[in-house]
């Protein structure tokens, strides 16, 4: 198989495997973390954009730091939510 053939039989199985899921905080956190294995990326952060036009980290992933917080982790992530906008 080509390493062509490899990558496009890997983005169907991950596409599979994302349907199956019904959690909708496990789906969101194996999205962050193939895209990031995909994108050969050492870090990640998924936010979600709140009622207040706020973004409230929700997962955050960084290797070569040994970060690991949101998600199934456990780890409480106790960063303040960002401003969307600025006056």
């Amino acid at each position: 198989m080509s390493p062509d053939q490899a990558s496009f039989r890997r983005l169907i199985d991950i596409g599979i495997a994302l349907s199956a899921e019904k959690d909708t905080a496990k789906l969101m956190e194996t999205i962050l973390l193939e895209a990031k294995d995909i994108g050969q990326a050492d870090g990640g952060t998924l936010y979600i954009r709140t009622k207040e036009n706020t973004l409230k980290f929700e997962i955050i992933r960084n290797d070569s730091l040994g970060i690991a917080q949101g998600g199934s982790t456990g780890e409480e992530i106790n960063l303040p939510a960002q401003q969307m906008y600025s006056d």
